[in-house]
């Protein structure tokens, strides 16, 4: 990432995921829910690029980077 120029590169992870997962607790017999959750690559944000773009400085107390988080639907299992 390049927060002098508000610019980043996506050289790290997939652009795809996939994958399998099984429960080592699971009961037949008992309810119960999943779900997935995934993380993004840190990116500049928004102040970050403004400054660039308009040319002005930010305060320093003003985050420079965010990193942005995914939860899927639940999935449910009822017996």
């Amino acid at each position: 990432m390049n927060l002098q120029e508000a610019t980043y590169s996506n050289s790290i992870g997939e652009a795809q995921l996939e994958a399998e997962w099984t429960d080592p607790d699971f009961d037949p017999d008992q309810d119960a829910f999943y779900y997935a959750r995934v993380i993004e690559i840190p990116t500049p944000r928004w102040t970050v690029r403004d400054e660039k773009f308009f040319d002005f400085e930010a305060p320093d107390e003003a985050p420079t980077t965010v990193q942005d988080r995914a939860y899927s639907s639940p999935i449910w299992y009822s017996p």
